[in-house]
């Protein structure tokens, strides 16, 4: 494992939890009933669109690319399901169904996005459910506004560098949402939405102690690792074992190329595995990926040059923020301020 794991791991966690790209079973039984509280008072945005004619024909109502155009071409994800008696089932899916509207809130507006749900939701769904759905939107927007908040808190210069540090700031920010979870939903809500993503988070957290810890051998460290995986799930554990061979096979390929393989024997390795469509786009994301390595590196070299003109720390870092600025855009400053941290605490010059 690397001396410094990737701080976007912390930024994913506070997040919401490690992204998952697979599709959770509902955790949640059909037989089991959905939450019936109403919607919450303070949810003004979900109160007004409420009160639109939610059960008027399909035909009148705007398609959702009328009302939020950046959705447009696209399919609506997720889903909604009701049990026998009428009531929402709790799923992945549904959680998956308001990310879906609520990512064009950027360029919509809440209130815009929240009629627009409600519209199709209203084809959708009857009564009790719907009025249980929208109670459940009415927690979800006010958990997303806190995890939010949360998110925005920065790392200290310690957590930057020290991987025990960033580690403790994994733990924390893990603990600190399931409690932000456990305040805006029922345990069903929790389970449902949130349940496959904290299991993998935890496994994932567990993983980066157990790599931490020096008093273990290499074997020691296998076995207990292993064990970590065999308490996950089946489809959580079935997917991380994809992901893992997905990351050895890459991990394969990124040595071909430092080992002066061509692309075409790059693209053969990789075609034993996947398709061509995605073997063509590992491989525009590795060819970026060398560029922008390639780039750092010119800035290490610059930066270098003008670090061995006898400056004071303040020119330095002056001179050091201007270099930044010049060769790099405003979205790959953070990472090169993070791999810039990480060369300070390094005896040898920074090879990314």
């Amino acid at each position: 494992m690397s001396k410094f794991f990737s701080l976007s791991l912390v930024a994913v966690v506070v997040a919401g939890g490690l992204t998952l790209y697979w599709r959770w079973p509902a955790a949640v039984p059909e037989a089991q009933p959905a939450a019936t509280a109403a919607v919450p008072s303070r949810q003004s945005s979900i109160e007004q669109a409420s009160t639109s004619p939610a059960k008027a024909p399909a035909e009148a109502q705007p398609p959702i690319a009328a009302t939020l155009p950046s959705l447009a071409g696209t399919e609506v994800d997720g889903r909604l399901r009701t049990d026998a008696a009428g009531n929402l089932l709790l799923d992945l899916a549904v959680r998956d169904y308001f990310d879906y509207f609520l990512s064009a809130v950027d360029h919509s507006g809440l209130d815009a996005v929240i009629e627009a749900l409600l519209a199709d939701a209203g084809r959708r769904l009857p009564e009790p459910a719907l009025g249980q759905m929208i109670s459940l939107l009415g927690d979800y927007l006010d958990y997303k506004r806190a995890s939010m908040a949360l998110m925005q808190q920065p790392l200290d210069a310690r957590q930057q560098v020290e991987p025990q540090a960033q580690l403790q700031a994994l733990q924390s920010a893990f603990a600190r949402l399931d409690e932000l979870r456990r305040a805006h939903f029922s345990a069903a809500a929790q389970e449902a939405l949130f349940g496959a993503e904290q299991a993998y988070a935890r496994y994932t957290l567990d993983s980066l102690a157990v790599q931490q810890r020096d008093d273990l051998g290499e074997a020691q460290r296998t076995q207990l690792l292993e064990q970590l995986r065999e308490r996950l799930p089946d489809a959580l554990r079935e997917s991380e074992q994809r992901q893992q061979l997905a990351l050895e096979q890459l991990q394969r390929s990124e040595q071909l190329w430092r080992d002066g393989a061509d692309e075409q024997q790059v693209r053969e390795f990789l075609a034993m595995t996947y398709d061509p469509d995605t073997v063509q786009r590992l491989l525009d994301e590795q060819r970026r990926e060398r560029g922008w390595q390639q780039h750092y590196q010119a800035y290490r070299n610059e930066l270098a040059s003008l670090q061995g003109r006898g400056l004071s720390e303040a020119d330095g870092e002056q001179l050091q923020r201007q270099l930044r600025e010049r060769l790099f855009s405003s979205e790959d400053r953070h990472r090169v301020e993070t791999y810039d941290a990480i060369a300070a605490k390094q005896p040898e010059p920074l090879d990314p």
